[in-house]
């Protein structure tokens, strides 16, 4: 059996497209730019204008998605600036990524009685 050249090219072509492709997949990107595994997710519901958990205990290195599933526009801002998802119609989500420990307060700025917690330990 006689390989050409265009064969292994198309071989090697193939292979480098899958392995891109596949590594791409491998991680889940979040809004402010870092990727982390999908099982290091979690999750605060946005209902009857209150944040579900309202506080949330979790390691370094783990995201936190808020979803809103109420009728109304809320965003999810830190107080402290760190981050800020911007409007957030129903269904929308945001997801930030906390690298660091400490104690992180936000709420919404539509509806400021709306407050959450975010503790990050090592």
């Amino acid at each position: 059996m006689r390989i050409n050249k265009l064969t292994i090219f198309l071989t090697l072509f193939l292979a480098i497209f899958l392995t891109v492709l596949l590594g791409a997949c491998a991680s889940t990107p979040t809004q402010n730019g870092n990727s982390q595994p999908a099982t290091n997710v979690v999750k605060v519901n946005i209902k009857d204008f209150t944040f579900d958990p309202a506080v949330v205990s979790i390691q370094v290195g783990t995201t936190v998605q808020w979803t809103n599933n109420d009728s109304m526009t809320h965003t999810v801002t830190s107080d402290a600036g760190l981050f800020d998802s911007g409007n957030l119609s129903t269904d929308d989500t945001f997801s930030f990524t906390f690298d660091e420990p400490g104690t992180f307060t936000y709420s919404c700025t539509i509806h400021p009685s709306m407050t959450g917690t975010v503790e990050v330990s090592q």
